[in-house]
């Protein structure tokens, strides 16, 4: 780009400019010179950024939240959302955005998730995440310690309007395991996504939950988050402009060994590039 532009456009078309590229471009037109600098920060380019709905979801999150949130610039707001999810709805669920594209992401916590016998304290513990033995912080105020089960079954239902439309999305189960006192966790667990009442995006695999296995094994293996949470892929969609009812189901029901040590986060579902 000519670096003689500042010297004939005014800022705020260098602004309306730049706000027609992405988020990476116009941090990095902001390097360009001082003029670009300014106008790259224009709380006209990252409004376009931001989720259009934006500010009917933050208005879902806590009154003090909220009220902090709003009074940032955009700039700002935008790379807050996107290290810092908050929480929705009645807490049990969190919203964020991609750093990249600025499309929203969304963590279903444990306690919105469905668990076989989730509510029989001889199988699962429901614990507050202050209070949980593993080092991972939990976003939420609860998690689910896996007492022990021979029949392991969970997963999660989402609305897919409310996520970013005409996108690819993956759907991670984020978990971790408490330290010296898992077991049964060896074996593959089916993983399936599918659309409600459809056979469009049904699909089902297989994943491993312990942290060290190899890959190549033509399953889904884990990896260690950033937050020091462990995630596995259960599979990916894409997002139309239809609104449906997205499901995403974890399954070990056929060794029947006994399973312990597992602590549920939840599910998360981000934009695939």
């Amino acid at each position: 780009m000519d670096n003689t532009i500042d010297a004939v456009l005014p800022e705020e078309c260098i602004a309306a400019i730049i706000s027609l590229t992405s988020p990476p471009d116009a941090c990095r037109y902001s390097l360009l010179s001082r003029i670009f600098r300014s106008a790259a920060a224009w709380d006209l380019v990252w409004e376009g950024f931001l989720p259009p709905d934006y500010q009917q979801i933050i208005s879902q999150s806590e009154s003090s939240v909220s009220s902090l949130l709003n009074v940032l610039p955009k700039k700002d707001l935008y790379f807050h959302l996107c290290r810092n999810p908050i929480l929705i709805g009645n807490g049990n669920m969190s919203f964020s955005i991609d750093k990249s594209s600025g499309k929203k992401c969304y963590m279903l916590g444990a306690r919105q998730l469905f668990v076989i016998w989730g509510d029989n304290t001889l199988y699962w513990k429901w614990v507050s995440s202050a209070e949980s033995p593993v080092l991972a912080q939990s976003r939420f105020s609860e998690v689910a310690h896996l007492i022990q089960v021979c029949w392991f079954h969970m997963g999660g239902r989402f609305e897919t309007k409310i996520l970013s439309p005409n996108t690819k999305y993956g759907a991670y189960f984020v978990y971790t395991l408490v330290e010296d006192h898992f077991s049964g966790l060896d074996y593959p667990v089916k993983v399936s996504i599918e659309f409600e009442n459809e056979n469009e995006g049904n699909a089902t695999n297989e994943a491993y939950l312990l942290p060290d296995t190899p890959e190549g094994l033509n399953a889904q293996v884990p990896r260690w988050r950033e937050d020091m949470w462990l995630e596995v892929e259960i599979g990916e969609f894409f997002n139309g402009q239809v609104d449906r009812v997205v499901k995403m189901q974890l399954r070990e029901t056929e060794v029947l060994n006994w399973k312990s040590g597992l602590v549920v986060h939840g599910i998360e579902l981000r934009p695939k590039e």
